[in-house]
């Protein structure tokens, strides 16, 4: 039995899919390539946490603001 390192699946899968698939034109594996790709971007798009802070407030001269980072819990 072939041990398999942490990815290596992964990684094999990958590679098949773009050199059969894209490559080679294998409707099957373009496929794997697709799902593959599909499934990444939705892990993206779909994380769960906290939005961005988003602000606009215009400075006029002299003024400045601070950006700082507080650790969780803290306000």
């Amino acid at each position: 039995m072939a041990s398999f390192r942490r990815g290596s699946l992964k990684r094999y899968v990958r590679f098949n899919a773009v050199r059969r698939g894209l490559l080679g034109g294998s409707r099957f594996w373009t496929g794997v390539f697709a799902a593959g790709y599909i499934g990444r971007w939705m892990s993206r798009v779909g994380k769960r946490g906290d939005m961005p802070v988003i602000t606009s407030d215009e400075l006029r001269p002299g003024e400045g603001f601070v950006i700082r980072h507080l650790p969780a819990g803290e306000k």
